[in-house]
């Protein structure tokens, strides 16, 4: 990459008009085309936050901290996908630091509604129902009441022992009583990462219908939340991609997952298990953006301003080379116009001076862009090697006059 075209990338994200929302708005258009046109009956929304430590960037102006008064931002992002667990892009985004020039409005913890409002306003319309999926730090009483769009469910991983009425009979109990009180209603089997890599488990369920019980100084009868379902999977074997048994007693997972979608039957709990073990897309795309391909914590800026600009437009090459990763993992001999634009397959195939008509092909003819060369050892480009040749398409894109997004 020469210095013209890291002057070009430097003079986009610094331009005096330019920020974050602006970066990000084209995409989040393509992104809802996406969801409107994918197949299956449900969209999944996973939102999570990440944190990027910028400790040795001392001379940038308006950077505050993040934990521990490290120097940093966090961003907190909303993934879109089908159920299938196809990533569609981004929904929404929000940066923040303490003590900095972009301190969070609120408390902190309002990041999840706000998170969910994102998914309310463009989707609230949706003929698709959308699951919004988060992990232990979204267990927050306010958010489970928070308001929703009728086409937008909640999917939330507890641990409190708070207080829950079971609706069939009346009695109170801890969340971690359930487990002994409710009978086993079947078994599934969901993919996780531990450590970076793949594990089968397979899990126990149990599920009943509950209300939850405010805070103490509220009364029960008037500020319990609305009718929700609990659902607790519980690990009993796990097995690695090469089939070995790699389950450990002590490391089992025991999820508790709360959500207002109807849990009547098995394939019910089955549905709603498979949409949170989706959750792990997002910390993926963390990985991606992170330590995995485009090591955005290496980036140097004069002014915070303008480091936001360029992880939003980093967050978009993430999202990309995620789908590719997962789409080509799936579906190699699939048509490459399902997943890029004609004109997209076009340019590919101009560049590389060959054939584009599958995924695969138009993986490899990326991987040209940065020179490139399949073996046996590994005949698809990585995603390091994706990183920096979706980063200069983007660009080639752009002086053909394509849309980027």
């Amino acid at each position: 990459m020469g210095p013209t075209f890291r002057q070009t990338i430097a003079g986009l994200f610094a331009h005096q008009t330019m920020n974050e929302s602006v970066m990000l708005e084209g995409h989040l258009q393509a992104t809802l085309q996406r969801a409107q046109a994918s197949e299956g009956e449900y969209l999944v929304a996973a939102q999570d936050t990440t944190y990027y430590n910028y400790s040795t960037h001392q001379a940038m102006t308006g950077l505050g901290t993040i934990q521990g008064g490290i120097k940093g931002v966090m961003q907190h992002n909303v993934l879109l996908m089908t159920q299938t667990g196809q990533p569609l892009g981004l929904l929404d985004q929000q940066y923040w630091s303490r003590q900095g020039d972009k301190p969070f409005v609120g408390k902190e913890s309002q990041k999840w509604t706000n998170g969910l409002a994102a998914v309310n306003q463009h989707l609230g319309q949706s003929a698709k129902p959308v699951v919004v999926v988060q992990d232990r730090e979204a267990d927050i009483f306010a958010f489970f009441t928070a308001q929703r769009a009728a086409s937008v469910a909640l999917l939330v991983r507890v641990h409190q022992p708070r207080q829950l009425e079971l609706i069939a009979s009346g009695q109170r109990r801890k969340l971690t009583e359930l487990v002994a009180h409710l009978p086993v209603m079947g078994h599934h089997q969901v993919e996780v990462l531990r450590q970076h890599k793949v594990v089968r488990l397979r899990l126990s369920l149990q599920a009943c219908q509950v209300h939850v019980w405010p805070h103490k100084d509220r009364n029960p009868a008037k500020h319990k939340s609305p009718p929700l379902w609990v659902v607790i999977a519980r690990e009993i074997g796990a097995v690695n991609e090469q089939g070995l048994d790699v389950f450990d007693s002590r490391q089992a997972a025991e999820w508790f997952l709360l959500s207002s979608l109807g849990v009547e039957t098995e394939s019910d709990a089955q549905r709603l298990v498979g949409f949170y073990s989706l959750r792990w897309r997002i910390e993926r795309f963390h990985y991606v953006l992170k330590s995995g391909a485009l090591q955005v914590e290496k980036m140097q800026f004069d002014d915070l301003q303008t480091m936001l600009n360029a992880l939003a437009f980093y967050s978009v090459v993430g999202w990309q080379l995620l789908r590719m990763t997962y789409w080509v993992r799936a579906q190699p001999d699939a048509s490459a116009v399902s997943y890029f634009t004609e004109s997209e397959v076009g340019l590919l195939a101009r560049l590389s001076k060959g054939p584009v008509t599958t995924i695969s092909q138009a993986a490899l003819a990326l991987g040209r862009l940065v020179g490139f060369a399949p073996c046996r050892k590994q005949p698809l480009p990585g995603l390091r090697v994706l990183s920096q040749a979706v980063e200069r398409f983007y660009f080639i894109k752009l002086g053909y006059g394509l849309n980027p997004n």
